[in-house]
C-alpha cells in the first residue's frame, strides 16, 4: 500500500477518485463484505498509467487474493479475477478501465 500511496503523491491523477466498490458486481457475498477489496482495486485502477500491463495484472491478482481470503473460498475470487481481466482493459475505454483517473480532463468527458 505504501508504494501505491507514493505513486499517487508523486503524480496524482487529474481526475478525482471515485469508487463504487465492486464495479458491476456484488459488494457482499453470503453475508461477507468484499466492498473494501473492490475499493482498493478501484484505487489501483484509478492511479494506473496507460500501458502498465504488469501492474494491472498484479492489481487484479491482489483483488482475487483479497476476496478469497475474505470469503475463505476461491470460486468467487477466481470469477472476479477473470471478469476484471476481460472488463478492465484500458482498450475498452470504459469509465472504470485501467488508468481511469489519468484520462485527459476536458468538458466532453
Amino acid at each position: 500500500m505504501h508504494t501505491l500511496w507514493a505513486k499517487i503523491e508523486r503524480d496524482p491523477p487529474p481526475r478525482p477518485f471515485k469508487s463504487d466498490g465492486c464495479t458491476g458486481w456484488v459488494d457482499e457475498w453470503r453475508g461477507v463484505s468484499i466492498y473494501s477489496a473492490g475499493f482498493f482495486h478501484d484505487l489501483k485502477y484509478w492511479s494506473g498509467y496507460p500501458g502498465e500491463e504488469v501492474e494491472r495484472l498484479i492489481a487484479d491478482a491482489e483483488l482475487m487474493i483479497d476476496v478469497a481470503r475474505r470469503l475463505n473460498e476461491t470460486a468467487m475470487a477466481e470469477t472476479m479475477f477473470h471478469g476484471v481481466r476481460v472488463g478492465g482493459s484500458e482498450h475498452l475505454k470504459t469509465s472504470f478501465a485501467w488508468g481511469f483517473g489519468r484520462k485527459p480532463v476536458n468538458p466532453k468527458s
